[in-house]
């Protein structure tokens, strides 16, 4: 019998997935899996959910957003786990699993995993950690980690769009430097987004040229602008149409240094990040994840 470690996070998404473990349990079962639960208690009890993993484990599945996949993903790192991943989107956000066509039902997930396909996909890289999704700094970039975990229950991505026009008045234009290829770019820069997928914060086009088999990453900056720009812009993001924007840089690119004269944090994947400067960088093919089989 093949044996899974299903590790999920109580209170992501509303805490929902809890609710559905003895369906997901049964699924599993029927398939001829054994599981390993493991409910996640905190910031460091990843590594605990995966360091006693062995050749017997045939699986991870994973239940929560993007954060709850990037903590996942670093503790695998850690502890030299190489096992395919199988994913659950019950967070808040989840943009991964959109751009991987995973569906936010339980049953289609269990089948995915039992039935589905395991690709390599590309995993990003800030000063030695791992992003699954995105790395970003500047304007809306800590919205994730500042919104009220209530209210993101409550209100799901709604939440982040509110926090987002709550900080729009506190723009500060940064100065900032980006190193990439023979390229050097200079400018005051409101936020920039680097991408492994195509989607960031619920915005599903964020870079519609992203594949996270390519080996590169997708850079999106957004200029320093007056404010009925940036609110033009945002409508764009929306809409899917802000590529070509005067406001904007777009460019793909394995490898990426950004700097200022300011220090701050960056996010990725929701989660807090390195402090500047980032040297950020592709793992090529280094993840293996349970997609949707194409037969």
């Amino acid at each position: 019998m093949k044996k899974v470690r299903l590790i999920y996070n109580p209170v992501a998404g509303a805490g929902s997935f809890k609710n559905r473990l003895d369906t997901v349990i049964k699924s599993f079962q029927k398939s001829g899996y054994r599981v390993s639960p493991y409910r996640l208690m905190g910031a460091n009890s990843m590594d605990s959910a995966v360091s006693d993993l062995d050749d017997k484990y045939s699986a991870i599945a994973i239940s929560g957003g993007d954060g709850t996949i990037n903590n996942l993903i670093n503790a695998m790192k850690r502890n030299n786990i190489d096992l395919p991943i199988g994913i659950f989107p019950f967070g808040t956000s989840n943009d991964f699993a959109v751009h991987m066509r995973i569906p936010k039902n339980i049953a289609e997930c269990c089948d995915i995993i039992t039935n589905g396909e395991i690709i390599n996909v590309d995993a990003g890289i800030v000063n030695g950690t791992y992003f699954v999704n995105v790395c970003s700094a500047g304007l809306l970039a800590d919205v994730a980690y500042k919104t009220d975990i209530g209210m993101k229950n409550t209100l799901g991505k709604m939440a982040y769009y509110l926090k987002g026009f709550e900080e729009i008045p506190k723009l500060k234009p940064i100065a900032m430097r980006m190193e990439y290829d023979d390229k050097v770019i200079e400018d005051n820069l409101y936020l920039f987004l680097v991408l492994n997928g195509s989607s960031a914060g619920g915005f599903t086009n964020m870079a519609p040229y992203a594949s996270v088999c390519d080996g590169l990453l997708d850079v999106v900056a957004i200029k320093a602008a007056n404010i009925p720009n940036i609110l033009n812009l945002i409508l764009n993001f929306l809409r899917g149409e802000h590529v070509g924007d005067p406001n904007i840089y777009h460019f793909q690119t394995d490898n990426l240094k950004i700097s200022s004269n300011q220090s701050f944090e960056s996010d990725i994947d929701g989660e807090r990040g390195p402090v500047f400067p980032l040297s950020i960088g592709v793992k090529k093919k280094d993840i293996k994840v349970f997609i949707p089989s194409c037969g």
